[in-house]
């Protein structure tokens, strides 16, 4: 690219990066705005946890009553992994509300213990192991535990959480919730989930017939992020513990963090991928597959990981997608640096998932707090990626059916053109022969060798120019006489050949050629006559066209011995009293 081309391109870079700024200042601010108001207007509260390690001897009546242990300022990753009792004191709530129960984001944890502290001072218990979380789960995802009665109201709340991974704390978004207020997110995160799953399952179908049709790679890997997404969201959003109840929470935690390594891995696979070849250096291509599969082994640790590793296994795999963002910023800019048409289009698809993804990382690493924003974000940002990220396969498609076309064009032209005698227009003598052999007629074929007499002399006397419009004009006289019915071409220097069934091609045709050119000169003043050959056979190889070939050259050497300006047929004498059609010229 000339150095006028990469000054044009240096304003499309800008745009985008200014563009990529932007969306992500806008995204945080809309996060802090919303976490700083998210309790307004709802009918629940958020609760405060307070958190202590657990000890021996440790009895949930003791912690009731002596609450010194707890800690309340302390984040909750800080504690890291372990095992903890959290502490939370819940509102007084109305009593017309109904009973009220707990809802949270299940983490990875070995078990939960709920321990509810009634107002008549008894103490419920109710305990989920990892493979009864799926009891408990809905859509959202969030899982709902019942604290309390029409008759038993409940003053606090104690859970003990045994073996808990505690990356993004031990009980994500925890709140009181009524029934009807429950019932409402989960409507919200339904229409939300499926709405995600039949457009991505949409574009699945439609995508798997296009590449199965045009085989493109960047297709391929398309087709496998959306699996990767919607594996990922049937996971993340409760719909794979509802459908499998028995499942361990565990091996749910797990898919989600495989999967969504396969989604960061594929997006940046289909990146490359989609970008025109050239116009991306080989190594940051192969930077960005080593990134998507840092992120894939970083997932596979989490899951296979020790207990007491997991949390510096989890910690490596959020770590990983931290390289994600930038390597995708830096393949875009790279290839609208070089010019990639492509790429423009990739820009407009990426900016949100971008945004998004960073958000994530930011949650991860407890920059900002896990609330409705960074929970739908996700699905959104993958709902307009695989959106528009087809669309943009669409115009990449018709840009290679485009090139396609183009390319069989001039395929068929230079084929034509390799097929056809440039003088004369006719079929030379390798489309002569490769029709015959390919045309397998199941009827004997009749070949005519047509010679035209004393040619030399011809160029000699009128000069080669004039010799070549004599070739024309006999050419002419042959395929006015053959019409459609027969194969004409041109063997070479001045001998030509008709080929076509015995119907098409009679007898009568070689006399009527030979009427034609004695009835008036072929060029400029120039009157010549032909010698024709003619023979009769199968020809299903190109042996038996040899045959052919060799029986009517001998005929027209007979023809020629025998004084020119006639038509010999092999094995018999050509009746000169046949009738001859009308002469075709005035």
């Amino acid at each position: 690219m000339g150095i006028g081309g990469k000054l044009q391109d240096k304003p499309v870079i800008r745009r985008f990066a200014a563009a990529t700024f932007l969306v992500l200042f806008l995204a945080f601010a809309f996060a802090s705005t919303f976490h700083s108001s998210k309790t307004a207007g709802r009918s629940d509260a958020a609760l405060l946890p307070c958190i202590a390690p657990q000890r021996a001897g440790d009895s949930p009546a003791a912690l009731f009553a002596d609450r010194s242990r707890f800690d309340c300022q302390r984040p909750a990753h800080e504690w890291r992994s372990g095992n903890f009792w959290v502490l939370y004191d819940l509102p007084p709530g109305n009593a017309h509300d109904g009973p009220r129960e707990l809802q949270f984001v299940p983490q990875w944890q070995r078990s939960l213990t709920f321990f509810v502290l009634g107002a008549d001072g008894i103490v419920s218990a109710r305990r989920f192991a990892d493979e009864d979380m799926g009891a408990a789960m809905g859509i959202g995802p969030v899982a709902a535990v019942a604290l309390e009665t029409e008759q038993s109201r409940a003053r606090a709340l104690i859970v003990r959480v045994d073996g808990a991974l505690n990356s993004g704390g031990l009980l994500g978004d925890a709140g009181i919730f009524t029934h009807e207020t429950r019932d409402q997110r989960e409507l919200l995160a339904t229409a939300v989930y499926a709405a995600f799953a039949g457009l991505g399952l949409g574009l699945l179908c439609f995508n798997i017939v296009l590449w199965l049709t045009i085989r493109e790679r960047f297709q391929f890997t398309y087709c496998l992020s959306l699996v990767a997404m919607l594996a990922y969201t049937w996971a993340n959003c409760g719909a794979m513990g509802l459908q499998f109840p028995l499942i361990p929470d565990s091996i749910r935690q797990g898919t989600c963090y495989v999967m969504l390594a396969f989604v960061g891995a594929l997006a940046l696979q289909f990146c490359t991928d989609f970008i025109e070849r050239d116009k991306l250096p080989a190594r940051l291509r192969i930077f960005a597959r080593n990134v998507g599969a840092g992120c894939i082994l970083a997932a596979l640790a989490v899951v296979l990981a020790p207990e007491d590793w997991r949390w510096l296994a989890d910690r490596a795999y959020v770590a990983s997608f931290v390289p994600l963002p930038p390597t995708v910023v830096a393949i875009i800019a790279v290839a609208l640096r070089r010019g990639s048409i492509s790429a423009r289009y990739l820009a407009a698809a990426w900016l949100a998932p971008i945004a998004v993804a960073i958000l994530r990382i930011a949650h991860a690493f407890h920059i900002i707090d896990y609330g409705l924003v960074v929970q739908y974000a996700m699905v959104g940002a993958m709902s307009l990626e695989a959106l528009l990220s087809s669309l943009a396969m669409s115009y990449r498609i018709k840009r290679i059916t485009d090139e396609r076309d183009r390319a069989l064009a001039d395929e068929q032209a230079a084929r034509y053109l390799a097929n056809i005698d440039s003088l004369t227009g006719l079929l030379n003598r390798r489309a002569l022969l490769e029709q015959v052999v390919l045309w397998e007629s199941p009827e004997p074929l009749r070949l005519l060798l047509v010679d035209v007499d004393r040619f030399k002399l011809v160029n000699d006397t009128y000069g080669h120019l004039v010799g070549d419009e004599v070739l024309r004009g006999v050419a002419d006289v042959l395929a006015r006489r053959a019409d459609l019915r027969a194969s004409v071409a041109r063997l070479g220097g001045e001998e030509f050949a008709l080929i076509g069934t015995e119907s098409e091609l009679t007898p009568g045709i070689a006399l009527g050629i030979l009427a034609d050119l004695r009835a008036r000169p072929v060029a400029q003043g120039v009157q010549v006559s032909v010698s024709i050959g003619m023979a009769e056979g199968l020809v299903r190889s190109e042996a038996e066209w040899r045959q052919l070939y060799h029986h009517a050259d001998a005929a027209l050497y007979r023809a020629k011995e025998e004084g020119r300006n006639r038509a010999v047929a092999h094995g018999r004498p050509l009746d000169p009293l046949e009738p001859v059609p009308a002469t075709m010229v005035a």
